[in-house]
């Protein structure tokens, strides 16, 4: 059997939709299950791996569909159980804020902190995973002190105040009331422990709350499958699929692109702010 046939989409397929909506369905799924599948295929999956790939498929139409066996209306029924994000800000006299979670704290990015991007951005780890572009554009600045337009950053603190991470709001537009969203744990050993999750709650309840953003987007190069998986935790939804738009070691790879909204992020988040 050739890879790219497989159908992993039937499912989504229901004879009470309307005729010209089951059209366009069919054609979408058609089109995301070919280019999702050649490029595993591409990349030397095996045929063992491409029928892994589609029942995780299945089982995360199982899971929209509550464990029905159709698929439903694209809730994830997350708004049932909701992620409590304790919020504190504290503002700056330079107009900038502090973020404050349970466990970390996003403060505002200094000139002092270039040596530390530096070191992150030779990570062997964040080196592929992360396009050459997205990273020289989160840390290739070493002058970030001053509050500049179109971009928040962060260095995320953990507990005991070390800077373990970045997060960062960049290509903000506050005419469509969207910015992208990226976040780097650069500190190995603070990997694995939720600091990621945490960090990146808090910097949306920030973009939603305080900001007054309406959509938040992120990029993310190549099969990097735990953080598309850790996105969709977040809330975050697949849009599509960008055919080598970004390169990882000097080879061209596809370029995930994943999106939350104001009002799907009230579906999963609630704010206590402090």
């Amino acid at each position: 059997m050739h890879p790219a046939r497989i159908n992993v989409w039937g499912p989504l397929m229901t004879d009470s939709q309307p005729k010209g909506k089951h059209k366009r369905h069919e054609v979408m799924c058609r089109v995301l299950a070919n280019s999702v599948v050649t490029q595993l295929a591409g990349s030397g999956c095996s045929f063992a791996q491409l029928l892994e790939f589609g029942g995780e498929v299945l089982a995360c139409i199982n899971r929209q569909s509550g464990g029905r066996g159709t698929a439903g209306d694209g809730n994830t029924g997350a708004g049932d159980d909701l992620h409590v994000v304790p919020y504190r800000l504290e503002p700056a006299a330079d107009d900038r804020h502090t973020v404050h979670g349970p466990r970390v704290r996003l403060r505002p990015i200094e000139d002092g902190d270039a040596e530390l991007l530096d070191a992150w951005s030779r990570d062997d780890l964040i080196r592929h995973t992360f396009s050459r572009g997205l990273l020289e554009e989160l840390c290739g600045h070493a002058s970030l002190a001053s509050l500049r337009d179109g971009r928040r950053d962060f260095i995320v603190c953990d507990e005991q105040g070390r800077g373990i991470g970045l997060v960062c709001l960049f290509h903000i537009d506050t005419a469509v009331g969207q910015a992208e969203i990226a976040k780097l744990l650069g500190d190995p050993n603070a990997r694995g422990k939720g600091y990621a999750k945490e960090a990146t709650s808090l910097l949306l309840g920030y973009a939603f709350d305080e900001l007054r953003l309406k959509r938040i987007y992120l990029r993310t190069a190549g099969l990097n499958i735990p953080n598309v998986r850790l996105n969709e935790k977040l809330g975050f939804r697949f849009e599509g699929i960008l055919r080598q738009a970004a390169a990882l070691d000097g080879n061209p790879v596809d370029v995930v692109i994943m999106s939350i909204l104001a009002e799907e992020f009230l579906q999963h988040y609630r704010l206590e702010k402090g």
